[in-house]
């Protein structure tokens, strides 16, 4: 894998927020991020071919494998090994630099995909193509080559507990951080926990980043500016609000323990009725409806400010699969995906929950309250996009250190924001 630094197009950030609307108001979809775990499909044998799949999807880890052994069922010549990994980005380096390569592997998109162009199949002309959603498109195009299988559109923000609102009295959802702060107040008037934080996992502490730079007027213009020195991450006007939403969390949540709570861990009490709000995304619906399928929840844009204006949601398409070019079964890996797409309101929606990024495939009740409240956000152009997956490769890594440092008290909020800098520059440089 190469590195990649190019200033980042104009368009990319903007096309994001201009397909939005149009792409999501006929169907939004969910489902993709954290993780940890892992589980294989099978063993080689005979005279099978066998394709290699690596995805970081651990929430889905025992469907993703029921898919594997439909495949398997209805292609008995074909053998698939799947692995779901939490450690995904080392991992996969670490299996190319081996030359154990995956014939098929997931990455985001933009400046990530970019990162892997190189050694990703052109896939423009496959039949599925021609049915991806329009706000897929860019992100996963290079050199005029699609390389890219969309899995999903997923949101960010506040889950919250319907049930231990009413109870606390919060008949209106916060669409100011005044207003979230007190609702915090109430809930703990009421003796209910408001917020249990996972900030041992790094993607809530980059989505949460994001927000500073999402909410640029301009996200792309401010993202040129920051790669070629022109401003500093403490310019962005809501840096510090971030912070804030940090200390938010800390404050009526687990505290400087928070960076020792894992996904599993909120998901769990979240789900049990112990906590009311969690920062998460529409793919905790399933892990949260697996410990308590009668939870009422629903989700709200994180607010960051106190203009309610300025209150929107980040929804984006996290991830794609993509075609190792240098695998021995490109066939056999593209005959996956044709079959992953012709079956995909199966697997992709109805078994893995996601919101489907393919134009003929569509969003079911089923989807649950999550993808419910999401939809809204992209239909009033209240959705922002996710600049993670435009910052300079290996930043996305590297920022939630420098956060996790804040919250554990070892740098105090300048010092992280200069911290955040210098791994900014770093990866710039590279």
């Amino acid at each position: 894998m190469k590195g990649y630094r190019k200033p980042i197009r104009q368009s990319m950030l903007l096309s994001i927020s201009a397909a939005m609307l149009a792409v999501l108001a006929a169907g939004c979809a969910g489902g993709n991020e954290p993780g940890a775990s892992q589980g294989a499909g099978g063993t080689a044998g005979g005279d099978k071919t066998t394709i290699k799949i690596l995805q970081n999807k651990i929430e889905i880890t025992d469907k993703v494998k029921a898919m594997v052994a439909d495949y398997m069922a209805q292609n008995p010549n074909v053998n698939v090994e799947v692995q779901v990994v939490k450690d995904y980005n080392t991992l996969i380096k670490t299996r190319f630099a081996a030359g154990d390569a995956p014939d098929i592997f997931t990455t985001a998109g933009y400046s990530a995909m970019a990162s892997w162009s190189e050694n990703l199949l052109d896939l423009s002309n496959e039949p599925w193509m021609q049915k991806v959603s329009p706000m897929t498109v860019e992100g996963m195009t290079f050199n005029g080559q699609k390389l890219g299988f969309p899995m999903a559109f997923e949101g960010f923000g506040v889950i919250y507990n319907k049930d231990l609102f009413a109870k606390a009295g919060v008949d209106k959802l916060p669409t100011t951080f005044s207003e979230l702060q007190q609702t915090a107040e109430k809930l703990k008037a009421a003796g209910i926990q408001p917020y249990k934080e996972a900030y041992q996992e790094t993607f809530p502490l980059y989505h949460l980043l994001n927000l500073a730079f999402a909410y640029e007027k301009d996200p792309a213009a401010s993202l040129a500016k920051l790669e070629k020195g022109e401003m500093k991450l403490k310019d962005l006007p809501h840096i510090n609000e971030v912070f804030n939403v940090l200390d938010l969390a800390m404050k009526y949540g687990s505290g400087q323990e928070s960076i020792g709570v894992s996904y599993d861990s909120q998901v769990s009490d979240f789900a049990s009725g112990k906590v009311a709000m969690i920062h998460n995304g529409v793919w905790a619906i399933d892990p949260i409806q697996k410990v308590n399928p009668k939870v009422n929840l629903g989700m709200f844009a994180l607010p960051l400010s106190d203009n309610a204006a300025e209150t929107k949601m980040p929804i984006s398409v996290p991830g794609y699969y993509v075609i190792n070019k240098n695998s021995k079964n490109i066939e056999e890996s593209k005959k996956f995906l044709t079959w992953l797409h012709t079956n995909g309101q199966k697997y992709l929606v109805d078994s893995f929950k996601f919101i489907p990024a393919f134009t003929d495939l569509k969003t079911t009740p089923e989807l649950g309250p999550l993808a419910t409240d999401m939809a809204p956000y992209a239909e009033s152009g209240k959705g922002i996009p996710w600049t993670q997956n435009a910052w300079p490769v290996g930043y996305k890594e590297d920022s939630p250190k420098r956060l996790q440092a804040y919250i554990g008290g070892q740098t105090n909020r300048d010092q992280a924001i200069a911290e955040l800098q210098k791994d900014w520059d770093n990866r710039v440089k590279k």
